[in-house]
């Protein structure tokens, strides 16, 4: 159970920055009206959920609870079920901000702002 554990934290640890955070690459020079758009858009795009990760933390915790049981006894299967979900909801959120970056960068792109990602 140790060992999934611990495959749990390096997974988590290896997530270093969400899309969401990091910032928009212009072609070109940005316009006065930049900044006001990009928080609108920005709002826009925290409010958009896709629902991947609720479906990626289930998955998760099935795969781990299915991983664990085959590696070891029960205590192996709990204890691969909280692990891989703990996975599957890292993945889920990095999924979900995938697509709320794409609804960001779409909507500048529509406010005239020559984004590219």
């Amino acid at each position: 159970m140790k060992k999934l554990v611990l495959v749990a934290v390096l997974g988590l640890t290896a997530c270093t920055q969400y899309p969401m955070q990091k910032p928009l690459a212009v072609d070109g020079t940005r316009n006065a009206s930049f900044a006001s758009d990009e928080a609108h858009c920005t709002a826009l795009a925290i409010n958009y959920q896709s629902g991947k990760r609720g479906m990626d933390t289930t998955f998760g915790a099935i795969d781990g609870a299915l991983t664990g049981a085959m590696i070891g006894d029960g205590y192996d299967a709990v204890g691969g079920a909280v692990a891989g979900g703990i996975l599957g909801s890292v993945k889920g959120q990095y999924n979900d901000e995938l697509v709320q970056r794409q609804v960001l960068v779409n909507c500048m792109q529509a406010r005239g702002h020559s984004v590219i990602g």
